[in-house]
């Protein structure tokens, strides 16, 4: 028996490529701590890996807590990216061409899609309850 997170197959491989999107960004920010060590963006960069490995795996696996997952991992990108944006803004900068604000519409679009298509409740086969119940 498959087990579905989203109502649509379509949604699933949107959220399986995002959560892989993020994992392979979060795993090269790594390269970013030898330039600049910071102690504050070096616990950033590994509570974020730790978080998209989390929410791919779980995805990949669906299991019961992927969407718990990947909604922190759209979180979190969506305010780092957010937050430069947002003063580049009230400094008077022109974001809307920047390749950053479009890249902040596409999550911010999926965080939407994800939570919008999600099975609010999975009925699975409980072994326990369906002994002895003929099912067709």
């Amino acid at each position: 028996m498959k087990k579905k997170i989203f109502k649509y197959r379509l949604v699933y491989y949107l959220a399986v490529i995002t959560s892989l999107l993020l994992f392979i960004i979060s795993a090269f920010s790594v390269f970013e701590i030898f330039n600049d060590f910071n102690l504050f963006k070096t616990l950033f960069i590994a509570i974020s890996l730790v978080i998209n490995s989390f929410a791919f795996v779980n995805l990949v696996e669906k299991y019961d807590k992927a969407i718990l997952f990947l909604n922190l991992s759209l979180f979190l990108s969506i305010i780092v990216l957010g937050y430069p944006l947002l003063f580049g803004f009230l400094n008077g900068y022109n974001i809307l061409e920047n390749f950053t604000f479009k890249f902040l519409i596409i999550l911010i679009l999926n965080l939407l899609i994800v939570n919008v298509f999600k099975v609010k409740k999975y009925a699975g086969a409980n072994e326990i309850e369906n002994i002895g119940k003929h099912q067709d």
